[in-house]
């Protein structure tokens, strides 16, 4: 976890890379799946959600409508309240989805998450857009899908019961003592 100083004049320095590092530069390390970690040089204070909070505001500078005002707006109004019941809806939502089986369309389980009243659906948009980027992700990384390893699986255990059936057609072979003439 890269450790990053914050100095009074506001420059950030990354402890690990041992060079100064800009808020975009931060944010390129958030989204290769690095935690950081930011302090202030002085006091030694957790500043790590503060610079968390300015990332999200250069995002929504960048590209207006990055997070939807209603989100905004509820924030505000229920100050953490509103954080704790989306960390808590967001885990509900991640854990629903592990217990996914193929047997079972995905749209079916969302729509029940939704009329359960489990999630709504800004927040299954919002983690299927992210499901979106970690595929992007993984395919990026050439990581193979799940039915990619199923087809490799399959693959193997034919050329297991092969090899099985090769080895049970032929006698096995013995090396015989040549003798000395």
């Amino acid at each position: 976890m890269p450790l990053i100083k914050r100095y009074p004049n506001r420059k950030l320095y990354d402890t690990t890379a041992k060079r100064y590092v800009t808020l975009e530069q931060v944010t390129d390390l958030i989204r290769q799946g690095e935690d950081v970690h930011v302090v202030d040089y002085e006091s030694g204070e957790d500043l790590t959600n503060m610079i968390l909070s300015q990332i999200i505001l250069e995002q929504e500078k960048k590209r207006g409508g990055f997070l939807p005002r209603s989100l905004l707006t509820g924030l505000i109004r229920s100050g953490g309240e509103t954080i704790d019941q989306m960390r808590h809806s967001v885990q509900s939502g991640l854990e629903s989805a592990r217990s996914l089986t193929d047997a079972t369309p995905l749209e079916g389980q969302i729509a029940r998450l939704v009329e359960s009243g489990k999630v709504s659906l800004e927040q299954v948009q919002t983690l299927l857009n992210l499901d979106d980027r970690i595929t992007a992700v993984l395919h990026r990384l050439n990581v193979p899908t799940h039915q990619e390893l199923q087809a490799l699986q399959a693959q193997l255990d034919a050329l297991d019961s092969k090899l099985d059936r090769l080895l049970a057609a032929k006698p096995p072979r013995h090396k015989t003592k040549r003798s000395k003439e």
